[in-house]
């Protein structure tokens, strides 16, 4: 894996956004009417100190933020404060009663539940920067270098706004208990690629086709769990969604913008990856976009809690459902780009056609388009009819002989679908021996 090798030298040599330019998610009139706050300075410095380590960059972009996003406001290190969408919990067995200010209030597993998701949140955070700045330099063009540098410049925002949560309630430590909050940030500050809380934070990314059909695709997950935390029934935290998803618009807009760019690129040939290439890094990021929801039976307790307004098989379902689209649209360019007198409409009723049916439509192969794997494929946590079973890109379990086929011939079938680099990586190797020690135990899955 390779490390940024240099800063961008100066403003001049940077010629790709027009002073002021936008992408979809720009649009301050998104963000709700907010206040800024700083943490504690004990945090604040511990978290620049982090910014200088992990992301020197950001202080490039800083400088040229007017530049080249002159229609945002300048970007600052902050927490910002979001109104309440009410002052009630919305839902659960709370429903009904004022939201809790104050962690202390909330008692038992609440109490903890509530820490755990701001902390995976804050981790999410974090390990994406780290994972975008591995192939920060490779990137094909200076729009989408500058694009990618300020993704991870609201990221940090969005984990210091995490710390926010934590460090203005003191009340995170309960007498005779260890003080919660300053524990979860020590531990989140010490935190690397490899030890982030959720598996998509700690596979290094090898090229900058993961920058982008990773903030295509994990940052989509990003979208559904703010969107659902909006109701959370700890204000705080409420409160610091809707500018996080404010930001979290320009990710998702920029990757899936620079995935179809990359699509025609491919056919045009004159892109620098495949449509092969392509394909199968979405084959490596989809399946763990689908495993952050947690078990498909799960997240009632969240709901209970007045955490979230959904529980994961809904919004994996959604998620996975705005994935197609996602990926329909990208494959409606690739049939104009092949067949330039096709209309967006009838692109893509060719492009159904092809799926649907398999076969050769106009000279268009269904090879010649990208599909998003199905649900049940290379999954290793989630139900236990799902997790390490050998099921295809088309969400066929592989039989021989009526049984499911053993993990070897698996593990032949995952390396001819996915991308060679990722199969020779420590990721993969965690799969390998999760998924042969399942078959030699049949032990079970993870459960969440």
């Amino acid at each position: 894996m390779r490390a940024p090798s240099r800063l961008f030298p100066n403003v001049n040599q940077i010629q790709m956004l027009r002073p002021g330019s936008t992408r979809p998610g720009d649009e301050e009139a998104i963000l709700a009417a907010y206040s800024t706050e700083q943490i504690a300075p004990r945090y604040h410095e511990a978290i620049v100190a982090w910014q200088k380590k992990n992301f020197p960059e950001l202080d490039f972009l800083e400088k040229n933020w007017g530049t080249y996003f002159g229609k945002q406001a300048p970007y600052q290190l902050v927490a910002k404060v979001g109104k309440l969408q009410t002052e009630t919990i919305q839902y659960g067995r709370f429903l009904g009663k004022p939201k809790f200010e104050k962690a202390g209030e909330m008692t038992g597993n609440m109490f903890y539940s509530a820490r755990d998701i701001i902390r995976a949140q804050a981790s999410t955070e974090l390990g994406s920067i780290e994972q975008h700045r591995l192939t920060l330099e490779t990137a094909p063009t200076d729009e989408m270098k500058l694009s990618v540098l300020r993704i991870m410049a609201e990221e940090l925002r969005h984990a210091y706004q995490m710390f926010w949560v934590l460090d203005q309630d003191s009340s995170w430590k309960k007498p005779g208990h260890p003080d919660i909050a300053s524990d979860t940030m020590d531990e989140l500050l010490a935190m690397h690629l490899g030890t982030h809380v959720l598996d998509a934070f700690n596979i290094p990314f090898y090229n900058f086709l993961d920058n982008i059909v990773f903030a295509t695709f994990i940052d989509l997950v990003g979208k559904y769990q703010l969107e659902m935390q909006k109701v959370f029934s700890y204000a705080p935290m409420a409160r610091s969604m809707g500018p996080m998803l404010s930001e979290e618009g320009f990710h998702i807009g920029s990757g899936r913008s620079f995935l179809r760019e990359l699509a025609v690129g491919a056919v045009n040939q004159t892109g620098r990856f495949s449509l092969e290439q392509i394909q199968k890094t979405i084959n490596i990021w989809v399946p763990r976009g689908a495993e952050m929801f947690g078990n498909e039976r799960g997240g009632e307790t969240a709901v209970a809690f007045g955490f979230k307004d959904r529980n994961n098989g809904t919004a994996q379902s959604e998620y996975l459902a705005e994935c197609r689209e996602v990926v329909e649209l990208t494959n409606v360019a690739i049939v104009q780009a092949m067949l330039p007198d096709t209309s967006a409409p009838d692109a893509r009723v060719l492009v159904r056609t092809i799926q649907d049916t398999g076969d050769v439509q106009r000279g268009i192969r269904p090879e010649d388009l990208l599909f998003i794997p199905h649900g049940n494929f290379f999954r290793k946590r989630g139900l236990e009819e799902v997790a390490y079973q050998p099921f295809d890109v088309h969400g066929n379990l592989l039989t021989e002989n009526g049984k499911p086929i053993p993990a070897a011939i698996y593990l032949d079938y995952l390396k001819k679908n996915l991308p060679d680099y990722f199969v020779g990586d420590a990721e993969f190797a965690k799969y390998q021996a999760g998924l042969l020690e399942h078959e030699a135990t049949g032990g079970r899955p993870h459960a969440w």
